[in-house]
């Protein structure tokens, strides 16, 4: 019979080879799903971005503290339909549009709307463009949302036919489409911005950081590629901070101390860039700032009351200047 030989054993080069080989693929792997998969799903995510599952379970109405309002709705250049509040004002004779966050809803701001109303001041509170009730679209962070504020301005102007002083009102991504409406509107009499970013690029390369903790390079190049891609516009062209130097109404800048997202260094700058013969920088200190955006939440009352005493400042100034 013939003698059964035993099977070789591998030599351990070989298997070094194997693991070498195993090694630079899933090495490989990591860098298209960093560079690649990552940053394509997160575009996905925020240009596609509606309104979260807790805020759309949420039923409160300007009725039901016991405010009068309107359902309205108007259409934006692009022609998204806009759903929205009007709360008509009172003894102030101005109207505040407010424009929410990203992921958010009007209600975001109802409570702050109406303690100004109560102050006086009237209300145009609105989904924005796929969020809400309002029509569908990609979401550009602030780009195209400045049609659906500068939208509210005209639907006020020339379909309500309103004769108040109109006031852009906005926080984190609303901040930006405010002051970028701002920018194109010369008939609005002043604005709030409260925690808006500086520009399309830096927020990008700031959040990864802050939440990736990696460097901006290249990753941001990429993500910004996939938004640019998929809401189809220019990122260049999303500049809080060039859109301010293009303001010319009164401005107040609004942050929370702790706001890791939107620090007060970025309100700052904003406000440095400001060429407003009248404008004013309020940060908001307390726990609650913590979270991105809650400037409010963590002093309602010495909010409202910064709040009111700007615009009382700025639409005083502006109807003077109306009335030469």
């Amino acid at each position: 019979m013939a003698e059964t030989l035993a099977p070789k054993t591998p030599k351990p080069r070989r298997w070094w080879r194997i693991l070498k080989r195993l090694l630079i693929a899933a090495l490989l792997l990591l860098v298209i799903f960093v560079y690649g998969v990552l940053p394509y799903g997160f575009a996905r995510l925020v240009t596609s971005a509606g309104t979260r599952p807790a805020d759309r379970a949420l039923t409160d109405t300007p009725a039901t503290y016991g405010a009068p309002f309107q359902d309205v709705e108007f259409d934006t250049l692009d022609g998204i339909k806009i759903s929205a509040w009007l709360l008509p004002s009172r003894d102030k004779k101005a109207t505040i549009i407010f424009s929410h966050g990203l992921f958010r809803s009007r209600r975001e701001l109802l409570e702050r709307a109406l303690d100004l109303w109560k102050a006086g001041y009237g209300a145009l509170l609105y989904d924005s463009r796929n969020h809400g009730t309002s029509g569908a679209a990609r979401v550009s962070l602030g780009y195209y949302e400045r049609f659906d504020a500068e939208a509210a301005v005209r639907f006020l102007r020339d379909d309500i036919k309103t004769t108040d002083r109109l006031v852009l009102y906005g926080i984190s991504m609303g901040a930006v489409t405010a002051l970028m409406a701002a920018a194109e509107t010369p008939e609005v009499a002043a604005v709030i911005s409260d925690s808006a970013f500086l520009s399309f690029d830096d927020t990008i390369a700031h959040h990864i950081r802050v939440f990736l903790h990696l460097p901006a390079f290249p990753l941001a190049n990429e993500l910004r590629y996939f938004i640019e891609r998929r809401a189809n516009f220019d990122g260049n062209k999303l500049n809080a901070l060039e859109a301010v130097k293009q303001i010319h109404a009164p401005v107040l800048f609004i942050s929370g101390q702790r706001d890791k997202r939107m620090p007060p260094d970025i309100t700052e700058s904003l406000f440095n860039a400001s060429d407003s013969p009248l404008k004013d920088l309020l940060i908001v200190d307390g726990a609650e700032t913590a979270i991105h955006g809650h400037a409010f939440q963590a002093d309602p009352k010495g909010y409202i009351d910064r709040v009111t005493r700007f615009l009382d400042a700025a639409l005083a100034g502006r109807e003077h200047s109306e009335k030469k």
